[in-house]
Formats: C-alpha cells, sequence, structure tokens
C-alpha cells in the first residue's frame, strides 16, 4: 500500500497503464472488462464520498473567507473574476474558430464521410438522445432553484446542491459562541476523514488511465477522426495554449519554482483529466494549494470544490468553438455583433450545465446553436462521437483556472507554507564546528592528559608481562619511577 501510494501518480507508470490501455483497447472488450470494474467501483466510491465532502468544506471555507477583513470584497471578487475568466475564454473559442474557419473548408469527401455518420446514427429522420438518459435535448430541463433540499441531496444535482450549502452556509457563519466553534471543529474532523477516503480510492489512478485509454482506442474512428481533425486539433492547440498561459499566472501569483508548482499540482491534473466525477481532484487540489504551495487553507476548501462546478471556463470555450463549426458548416458568416452576443450566451449555457457531465452536458449546448437560429440534429450527434475525446483537456482547463482565481482571491494573505526542517530535506550544506578560546584550551589539556595516561598504562602493562621490578624500571627511567610502580601494583 505504502508503494502504491508513493508511485501512483508516477509519469512512468501512468505512461506503461496509458499504452497497456491502448492495446487493449484495439482487441476484443473482453480483454478490458476487469479494468471497467475497476472504474465503476471508484467512481461510485468517488460519487458517494465527494457529495458530503462539497458540503462540508464549502461550510467551514465560507465561515473561514466571512472571518476574514473585507469579506463582501473578495465574495465580489470571486463573482467577478470567475465572470471575467468564463468570458475571456468564450471570446477566445469564438475568435480562434472563426480565423481558422473550421466546418467552413471541408472537402467533399469529409462532407460525405460526415453525412453518412450522422445518416447512420438517426435513420429515417429520427431525433437522437443525447441527454444521457435524461431526456431527448430537445427538452433538456434547464436548472431552477431547488425547493426541497433533501430531494437536490438524494438526486446528486451539484448545482442544487451547492445553491442549499451557500444558502445555509451563510446562516451557519453568523452562529458565535462555544457550540458554533465545537460544531466547526466537528466539521474540520470529517474533512479530514473525507478528503483521506478519497486519496484512498484516487490509488486507483494508474487503472483509470488503463480504462481511459481502453475506451479512447475503442472508440476512435480514423474516418470520422481525419474528418473533424481540423475541430479537433484547433480545439487541443487552443486548450493548450490556455492552459500553459493559466499555468505561468499561477506560478507568478504563487511565487513559487516552475518545478514546485508543478509538483504540486500533478495529481489533481492527472485526476481531472481522465476521471469521471468533476469532485475527483478536489481533496489532491486542496492539499496542493494549501499544504504544499502555501494558501490559505480556509478560502482554497471553499473556492476549490465551488469553482469545480460553476467555474465551466473549459465548457465555455466547448460550447463557443461548437457554434462557430456548425455556423460555417451552414456557411453563415457571423458578425462581429453575432460573436459579441454569443460569448454570454455560451457562459451562461456553461452555467446552466454545471453539474452534468457527459452527453447530458453537450445537451445544452443546443441553446447556444440556437441563439443564432442555427440547425443542431445534424451537427450535434458528431460533437456526441468525439466527446470523449474534447471534455478531458476542457475539465482540465476547468480545473487550472480555478486554482488561478483561488491563488488570486488569496492574495495579500499571509502564506501558510510550512516551514521544513533540516532534517526532513537533508543536509544541504557544511557543518560548521565553533569553538570558543577557553573550550579550545580545556580540550587541548584533557587531550593531553588522556594521552599521558595512556603512555603510562601502556609501559605499566608492558613491565607485567616481562616481569620487571623496580630497581630495572628505575634503571631504564628514573623520571617515571613512581608512576610505573603504582601502575604495576608492586
Amino acid at each position: 500500500m505504502k508503494f502504491l501510494a508513493t508511485h501512483a501518480t508516477h509519469p512512468l507508470l501512468l505512461l506503461l497503464c496509458a499504452a497497456a490501455g491502448t492495446l487493449l483497447g484495439m482487441g476484443p472488450p473482453a480483454w478490458s472488462a476487469p479494468a471497467w470494474v475497476v472504474v465503476y467501483v471508484s467512481t461510485a466510491l468517488l460519487n458517494l464520498i465527494c457529495m458530503p465532502l462539497l458540503v462540508v468544506a464549502i461550510l467551514s471555507g465560507l465561515r473561514h473567507l466571512l472571518g476574514l477583513p473585507h469579506p463582501v470584497y473578495r465574495l465580489g471578487m470571486i463573482v467577478l473574476a470567475g465572470a471575467a475568466l468564463m468570458l475571456i475564454f468564450a471570446m477566445a473559442g469564438i475568435l480562434t474558430a472563426q480565423w481558422s474557419q473550421i466546418g467552413g473548408q471541408l472537402n467533399p469527401e469529409d462532407q460525405q464521410t460526415l453525412g453518412d455518420f450522422v445518416m447512420r446514427q438517426a435513420p429515417a429522420g429520427e431525433s437522437m438522445d443525447l441527454g444521457g438518459g435524461h431526456g431527448p435535448i430537445q427538452s433538456q430541463p434547464n436548472w431552477a432553484l431547488p425547493d426541497n433540499v433533501f430531494f437536490a441531496l438524494s438526486s446528486g444535482d451539484l448545482a442544487a446542491v451547492m445553491f442549499c450549502t451557500l444558502f445555509f452556509g451563510l446562516a451557519f457563519t453568523v452562529q458565535r459562541g462555544p457550540m458554533s466553534d465545537t460544531v466547526v471543529n466537528q466539521l474540520d474532523a470529517i474533512s479530514r476523514a473525507l478528503e483521506k477516503s478519497i486519496s484512498m480510492v484516487n490509488l486507483a489512478l494508474p487503472l483509470l488511465v488503463l480504462a481511459y485509454a481502453a475506451q479512447m482506442a475503442s472508440q476512435w474512428d480514423a474516418v470520422l477522426m481525419r474528418a473533424m481533425s481540423g475541430y479537433l486539433l484547433t480545439f487541443w492547440i487552443l486548450c493548450s495554449v490556455m492552459a500553459l498561459i493559466m499555468l505561468l499566472v499561477l506560478i507568478k501569483l504563487a511565487k513559487a519554482p516552475f518545478s514546485q508548482v508543478l509538483q504540486a499540482l500533478k495529481e489533481a491534473s492527472v485526476l481531472s483529466l481522465i476521471s469521471a466525477s468533476p469532485l475527483a481532484a478536489v481533496p489532491a487540489s486542496i492539499e496542493a494549494l494549501s499544504n504544499r504551495l502555501g494558501f490559505s487553507r480556509g478560502i482554497v476548501e471553499m473556492l476549490m470544490p465551488t469553482s469545480a462546478v460553476f467555474l465551466r471556463t473549459g465548457a465555455a470555450l466547448h460550447f463557443a468553438m461548437l457554434t462557430v463549426f456548425v455556423a460555417n458548416l451552414y456557411g453563415q458568416q457571423l458578425t462581429l455583433l453575432e460573436m459579441m452576443t454569443l460569448a454570454p450566451v455560451a457562459v451562461f449555457a456553461a452555467l446552466a450545465s454545471a453539474g452534468a457531465s457527459g452527453l447530458a452536458s453537450l445537451g445544452f449546448a443546443v441553446a447556444v446553436v440556437a441563439h443564432l437560429q442555427l440547425p443542431f440534429e445534424a451537427a450535434l450527434p458528431l460533437f456526441a462521437a468525439i466527446n470523449l475525446f474534447s471534455e478531458g483537456p476542457a475539465r482540465l482547463l476547468s480545473f487550472l483556472c480555478s486554482c488561478v482565481l483561488t491563488v488570486f482571491v488569496c492574495g495579500g494573505l499571509p502564506i501558510e507554507r510550512p516551514k521544513v526542517s533540516p532534517a526532513v530535506r537533508g543536509l544541504n550544506g557544511p557543518v560548521r564546528f565553533t569553538l570558543s578560546r577557553q573550550s579550545a584550551i580545556l580540550m587541548v589539556s584533557c587531550f593531553m592528559l588522556a594521552s599521558l595516561l595512556s603512555l603510562i598504562l601502556g609501559v605499566a602493562f608492558g613491565m607485567r608481562q616481562n616481569g620487571m621490578n623496580g630497581s630495572t624500571a628505575t634503571t631504564l627511567s628514573p623520571a617515571l619511577t613512581p608512576a610505573l610502580i603504582a601502575a604495576s601494583g608492586q
């Protein structure tokens, strides 16, 4: 167990698991069945643990945040900075897709490929079900204010749970006194226990990587990927560039070395990239930002779970690029006004899809496409087929934006980075011994006295071994006669 906990996120082990998963995905489906059992169990356990952790962490974090100086200013900063990040990313997706003209430069062969794929997915003109078991996308319900907190908790709707937690958390923060402090201590203990439980479940990370690679290999359609390569390559490159920018901003705000930030965020980044649960990376991110990089744990505990649900910058970028792709596919050139109004619509759609994942979140792109009065029946099945290849980078981008927002809000607070003792980090420099003059004289005197006593005892021992008497000793060394006689016992 200790070996697994230490090496579960080692890059070499993850690469080997990814290669093995690719080979399994290319073979029969029965080969990867054991890995899928582990993935199913770990996902169920994460969903079981993450929901109470979400509630407990936000309650304690909100109480800590409101106890800091200028709490209203910090809350306003959180809302405005989060909204600005989502608008910037949505606008970046629109401008990049419009500049590269994705969807508008398909050759006739690719158009024929996409048309055949859509006809196979929707025979006889029937509409497709992209809701992931939640109904057709045409009737996908929008999120509304919850009227029953118990139903929200039992249904697992993350957006409703977040709203209820924040609403009751504000009332909890104004409670003061011994009883309230006792509850806070209990919540902290529960939060640590839940984080430890999730870290134990995340030990199956190599198997998650293996199963994720197997799923990608099994769903890889070379013809479809070639037809959609323009969109996928543009999306991947843009996500990589924006992720690198967010990482550089994070390093600048954290004032920490590049290697330290990468090492701290390694586990959380891998989890956000491959895990099916949007909250799987929350404990690892709290550990990275608070214990390893030294930011305020109270703010980190509140913002990381909250932003994991609501700060959907990757989804906003994906919805914006998807809409531009559909517009170019049907030959409609967007005006400047349409591009300006498309960004807020993509942001609202990303917020409405909070708590949803997979094809269920893709169903909310209908509102963005319908904003420009474009048909979506033929385009969304294409994105449903490649959703697995675009959902991971979008989640990773949202995670890095959450880290940047958290570090930005922590600005001005003292760094809580723990000090590493020399016994832990080792002796990196030379060890110096400093002696005073009195100590040096005393040490030399003791050394000389010990040497003299050793000489006398050695000579006396030799005399006894050779049977020498006192007269012989006097002849040999008159000055040492008394000491030799006393040492030899004669």
